[in-house]
């Protein structure tokens, strides 16, 4: 309930009140599972970035190539609107992470495994022969965990969302280009 109040209003907008009432309890029940806004707010950040990284790491399994990868961002990316909700919940917090170095590091350590996931589905290119040997795999990953965030962002904040099938054909087409050069 709080992801959707979040994506809805905005965090500065969600209060402890307004959820236990959303879900039809006291605030008393609520703050006994989560002592704060904080550490509700953190659960719902958590679950969200969760869900989409769990979907992402579900698209890693299969032989190895570029259609792989691809699979990995299509999966990362807001194509319906269960994944624009979660996305619009985690754009909300890249501004409260701004002035806050613990959650900071923490959005650093989620984007570490980011960065990990795609560099561990872009490093087998390397014996299929989709890319050189000598491919900067680490980097390449990187750009398609930013490339990734980026096009999220830009769906989620776009009235209207581009649609899915413009996203995967976009996708597909940079994800080449970030790849193979």
């Amino acid at each position: 309930m709080a992801a959707q109040l979040i994506a809805t209003h905005g965090l500065e907008q969600v209060t402890m009140r307004r959820v236990a009432a959303a879900l039809g309890v006291t605030t008393g029940v609520l703050t006994h599972y989560f002592a704060s806004k904080d550490a509700l707010l953190r659960h719902t950040k958590d679950r969200a970035f969760d869900a989409t990284y769990a979907r992402a790491c579900a698209a890693a399994v299969g032989p190895p190539g570029l259609e792989r990868v691809q699979a990995v961002v299509a999966a990362a990316l807001p194509l319906d609107q269960e994944r624009r909700r979660l996305w619009r919940l985690l754009v909300a917090f890249f501004g409260s992470a701004v002035g806050s170095p613990a959650l900071r590091r923490l959005q650093e350590r989620r984007m570490g495994r980011w960065y990990d996931l795609y560099r561990d589905v872009v490093a087998p290119l390397r014996e299929t022969g989709d890319i050189p040997g000598d491919a900067d795999v680490v980097g390449i990953g990187r750009a398609l965990a930013l490339f990734v965030e980026g096009l999220s962002i830009h769906v989620v904040m776009t009235s209207p969302s581009p649609s899915a099938e413009w996203q995967e054909s976009f996708a597909r087409e940079q994800v080449r280009r970030l790849v193979t050069g």
